[in-house]
């Protein structure tokens, strides 16, 4: 895989994360890794039972800060990226869980989505996938 390869997947993977103007202080930079580390050493359930009091505790420009980086981190067209990065093989895999009628409003999305569709024949694997489970029946 090229290095160019290597960066497109790096973005698509990432977070970008812009910050406040404020600096952290002294204070932050030490503890927040230790905050950090023990929030990752928690299972899923902790995990999101301390984000939610997190949450709780914050005021509502906190609020419109965290909803401003969820918003740009759901909005992520992935598959169109995957695409781009020369990995359709991957697009066309997380598309073949889909049904009929979600793959014909996916094929609607935009040029892209199309052309994943229509490279990776994910209509004659529906098709397939429908005979298979019929014949078993």
């Amino acid at each position: 895989m090229s290095s160019s390869s290597t960066q497109n997947i790096d973005d698509i993977l990432s977070v970008n994360i812009t910050t406040t103007t404020k600096t952290p202080t002294i204070d932050y930079e030490g503890k927040s890794h230790e905050y950090l580390t023990t929030f990752l050493h928690w299972n899923s359930t902790e995990q999101s039972l301390f984000v939610e009091d997190l949450l709780k505790s914050m005021d509502s420009y906190q609020h419109g800060y965290i909803n401003s980086f969820l918003s740009r981190m759901l909005r992520r067209d992935f598959i169109g990226q995957l695409s781009s990065c020369g990995l359709e093989h991957l697009a066309e895999k997380i598309l073949e869980y889909l049904d009929e009628q979600s793959l014909q409003s996916v094929e609607l999305v935009c040029r892209e989505w199309y052309y994943v569709t229509a490279q990776g024949m994910l209509w004659k694997k529906i098709i397939e996938r429908n005979s298979r489970q019929y014949t078993m029946a």
